[in-house]
């Protein structure tokens, strides 16, 4: 086992308040962990499998140190109260998965858990991620630089404010349903029409998950 893997065991162990936590939390005993740190064993995949999920990082990144560290999805972290939403980037990596796999996390977002609560109507939080809006096009209701909380569980195509990928592109706008297809609203309608989906272009239309919070920045 290399000195770099174990480093970042040693790293995670200590974001999660010390080897005994890390244990407790990922069903690992402390003696195998141990083992582990000081190189005299070399975890098995199930094992870092256990501690990923309990740490709330990617496989990748234990064994590699491949970004991103941490997985799509909220973890708490310091205070119970305080949850770690991903922010994630608007372009996708290039591959034939699903969308919700090809999201990469640029960073993480601290939320208060009764925050969430409160406005989401429950405590579901590993389906939220962040995204940071570009342009003009949704301007007065969303600017350039503004941030968006976006719920990957309303994915049914109700109207409202979505984020979906379209053609290979991320879009943060506003969805209507029509008879042939979806209408796509800019709030900016002086400089942006509104766009069609036609029924035939769908199956190039995935929603991400509705828009649920905007977070904006006073210039």
């Amino acid at each position: 086992m290399t000195n770099k893997l174990q480093e970042r065991l040693r790293e995670i162990a200590k974001e999660c308040g010390g080897n005994r936590a890390i244990c407790e939390k990922s069903g690992i005993s402390e003696r195998t962990f141990a083992n582990w740190l000081a190189g005299s064993s070399e975890p098995k995949v199930i094992g870092i499998s256990s501690v990923a999920q309990a740490a709330g990082v990617t496989i990748d990144w234990i064994v590699t140190g491949s970004k991103p560290k941490q997985k799509l999805g909220s973890h708490t972290e310091g205070s119970f109260d305080t949850i770690q939403i991903a922010w994630v980037d608007r372009k996708l990596k290039n591959s034939d998965q699903p969308v919700n796999l090809r999201l990469t996390v640029n960073d993480h977002v601290p939320f208060s858990r009764s925050f969430l609560k409160e406005h989401l109507g429950h405590e579901e939080f590993d389906e939220l991620c962040v995204m940071e809006i570009s342009g003009d096009s949704m301007s007065p209701t969303m600017n350039d630089g503004d941030f968006v909380l976006i719920d990957r569980n309303q994915r049914d195509t109700d109207d409202g404010l979505f984020a979906y990928l379209f053609k290979g592109t991320v879009y943060i706008k506003r969805l209507i349903n029509v008879l042939n297809g979806i209408d796509v609203i800019s709030d900016n309608k002086s400089l942006y029409p509104a766009q069609h989906i036609s029924h035939e272009d769908l199956k190039n239309f995935n929603i991400i998950g509705r828009i649920v919070w905007i977070g904006k920045t006073i210039s």
